[in-house]
Order: C-alpha cells, then structure tokens, then sequence
C-alpha cells in the first residue's frame, strides 16, 4: 500500500457491471461479428479514471463527504466555467409554463443586445442584475430554435431548487460545448432558476410529464441531433424514472445519473438521521424550497386548498419531508410524503430502462446514502454503477477553484459513446442477453401514453 492511499481525500473507483452488458455491434451482417462494444470496454479504452480500481485525488482540506457537499453549497463559483444562455419558454399543453436554457457560443450576444431590441415573455421576470450578463430569451420564432444538424446535444436536468446557473451544472456544459463540440441545453423545473410558475402547481422527484414534453419538443426542432442526457440528484431522480417508463421508446443515446436519490424515503430517512443532517442538510434544503414557495405564493394560493396550507403551516415547516408531507404530496394527490416517496423511488423504474445507463455515486454522500439499488442495476444489461470511496452529494472538488473530479471524465465518456457507437451506427445486440421486465410499478402522477 503506498502512502497516499492512507490519505482521506484519496478516492478509488468501484463498478457494479450486470454478468452480461448490453453489447452494440453493427447491423451490417459483413461486419466482422466479434467488434462489439460495451460500456465497460468503452470506458476502459477511453476513460481509465472510470475504470474499477481506478483511482484519483480529491481536495486535501475536503477530508469527507460532508465538507465535500458544504463546500458547493457556500461557494458559488462564478469565477469558472462561465457560460451565456438563451431562454426558451415552454408551454405545457397539461398546463403551465417551464423554461430550458440553451448554451449559446456566440461571444457576441452581449453586443447585439444593444442593437435588438430584446424579447420580452409576458409571463416572466426580467433579468437584471448579473443575470442579464448570462441570461436572455429567445423569442418563440428565432430561427436558431431549429436546425437540420446533426450535433450531439445533451440535456441536463439539475438538483432540488436548482437550475442553469448551479455550478456542477455549468462546469459540464462549459466542458462538453467547448471542448466535445455538442450543443447542451438545461431543463429547468418549474419555478427554478428564476422562471415564474402560471399555475399552482410545482414538481417532484417522480413528475416526467414536463421532462417527457421537453424531449419530444426538442424532437420535432431538432430531427437529426443525436440526443444525451444527465442529471443531478433529485433531476436524476427524475431521470431515471423518464427513462424507465419510456423503455424501448427512449430518444436518449446515453444517460448518466450523477448522486441519485434512487429510494426517496430511505434518503429522507437518511438525511435526518445524522446530526449534519437533521441540524444542516434538511434544513436547508427546507428553506429552499420554502423561499421556491414564497417566490411564487401568489400562484399557489390560487388553489384554495394550497391556501389553506400555505396559511396554516409555512412557518411550522423546517425540513424537506415536512414541506413534502404537507405540500408536495397533497399538490400530486398523494396522501403524505410517505406515499410520495415509496411511488416515486426512481429505483423501481430501473427494470424498464432501455437506455445505456451510468450511474455515478459516492459511498460517503450524506443526503442520499450508500444504500443503493445494486440488484436491479446488475439486473439490467443496459444499466452500470460507478461508485467512489468519496465525494460527498454531487461534490468530487478537486482543488479550491471549485473544479470537479468528475467534469471531464463523464464528457469524455459521452463523446465516446457517440463517437465509437451512435456515430458508427451500432446496435445493442439482444440475442445474447436476458432483459428484465419493463413493466414497471406506475408512476400516479405520469399522463398516460396516448
């Protein structure tokens, strides 16, 4: 054993791999049948620091998974990974409104601002501010929001309250845009990221209806890009059910879920059962969503039910599972939060994930825990999970600039991916492996399928 493995901040990669990945291989019966590829071998040829056994170093001050998760609540890096987005504004035919910000690489944007005039939606705020030097709307007939390219884009879903500007979201588009040359965007729940909500209603860890809506919108402007996926923590939660429930008739090429909560209430359990936990973590992520709630009361109180709520309990709630006991599940017609939790657990839709399917953890993270769906993981064929000995709760800091074990490694993986099998046309190869059943317990709130 050498020396720095002694080290807290001393990190080693661990993969739980199905007994038969999923291979791809080309649908050209004259190709030689022995060139096929599994994620597996994938990141083994062109990603090593994803490798079982492979290791890394982390931040020396961030000796655990604790400081490792404060460290990217109190610090916003705004120094780094700076990037400039456009605004689309979405209106959900089940009603209400969302936003998706794209990436926009033309430095000059700022300057033909002060040319054009800018557009305006009525619904939403200005930015202003330091805002209004990353943020502006596209107008719903720019002719950017259409293209007949055939760029990879991958869309990003981020964590509780989050949205564009968290920085482990802008660390991986900044990467993956200008060093991958895919085009990204960035799914905002609603009421995130400064996007005013027109209906009472919000999102939870097991709401796909407005994801779902965004990809096939996406579709229809975008026929030919080649589309990838990624979320953070509660939008990987998100994700993961999304993709469970589309199955074979997934638009995504790859995903990778990046600090799931896979069990929702083992997790809520979890973050209270700790002294960080109980007295920082719940706490404030309750005040979180807490200030979501008060930024948008005047909507919410539109329902007299919500009302009534709002008006009796806002001031008694202080963690995540009472504000989900109190509003989240009522909102979705779920009894309490423990109805919410146990029908939303994204695990139970990991059987029906047709999807390539990366799954990225850390072993001491304090909001979700190590107790992780490895059965159903190496049940699916098309699922994998890389966990490291630390990191904490979407943390892996490198140094103290704010830069992340994982940034570069997850885009290298993707553009791999496209490279060595979307572009080269390669199909899973079913013959020779054995799929678990997609039909999946059903998520309440998700529309059927028409």
């Amino acid at each position: 054993m050498r020396l720095k493995e002694l080290l807290p901040n001393f990190l080693i990669v661990h993969q739980e791999v199905p007994d038969n990945p999923i291979a791809f291989k080309s649908s050209d019966k004259r190709e030689d049948d022995n060139k096929k590829v599994t994620v597996p071998e994938l990141i083994k040829a062109k990603v090593p620091e994803l490798t079982d056994g492979a290791t890394g170093i982390l931040y020396g001050l961030l000796v655990n998974g604790h400081l490792q998760t404060a460290y990217g609540s109190v610090r916003r890096f705004d120094n780094i990974d700076k990037v400039q987005y456009k605004r689309l504004i979405m209106k959900y035919p089940h009603g209400g409104e969302g936003t998706v910000d794209f990436v926009v690489k033309d430095k000059s944007t700022n300057k033909r601002r002060k040319v054009e005039k800018e557009y305006m939606p009525r619904n939403q705020p200005i930015f202003d501010g330091n805002l209004k030097r990353r943020y502006s709307y596209y107008s719903p007939d720019d002719p950017k929001l259409k293209s007949d390219d055939a760029k990879p884009m991958l869309i990003i879903l981020h964590g509780l309250t989050g949205g564009s500007r968290e920085s482990y979201v802008r660390a991986i588009v900044h990467e993956i845009t200008t060093k991958y040359d895919f085009e990204a965007c960035v799914f905002n729940a609603r009421g995130c990221c400064y996007s005013a909500i027109t209906t009472p209603l919000l999102y939870n860890g097991g709401w796909t209806n407005d994801i779902r809506y965004c990809v096939n919108d996406l579709r229809k402007r975008f026929p030919n890009r080649k589309f990838y996926m990624m979320g953070f923590s509660l939008g990987a939660s998100i994700m993961t059910n999304y993709l469970g429930e589309e199955s074979d008739r997934t638009k995504i090429e790859c995903a990778i879920s990046v600090s799931n909560p896979f069990d929702l209430y083992n997790s809520a359990y979890f973050i209270n059962s700790t002294p960080m936990g109980s007295r920082f973590y719940s706490p404030a992520l309750g005040h979180n969503l807490l200030r979501m709630v008060r930024n948008h009361l005047s909507v919410l109180e539109e329902n007299p039910n919500f009302k009534a709520i709002i008006e009796q309990n806002l001031k008694k709630i202080r963690t995540v599972r009472q504000f989900d006991n109190l509003l989240t599940g009522p909102m979705f017609g779920y009894k309490n939060a423990e109805e919410y939790y146990k029908n939303a657990s994204s695990y139970k839709r990991i059987p029906g994930i047709r999807t390539p399917f990366i799954a990225l953890h850390a072993q001491d993270d304090p909001i979700v825990g190590g107790d992780l769906p490895i059965n159903q993981i190496k049940s699916n064929p098309y699922t994998l999970l890389l966990e490291t000995s630390i990191g904490g709760h979407v943390g892996w800091f490198k140094d103290r600039s704010g830069r992340r074990w994982y940034t570069e490694p997850l885009c290298r993986l993707l553009k791999a991916f496209h490279d060595e099998i979307t572009v080269k046309g390669l199909k899973p190869d079913l013959e020779n492996v054995e799929l678990p059943s997609p039909n999946c317990e059903p998520i309440a709130t998700t529309f059927p399928s028409k």
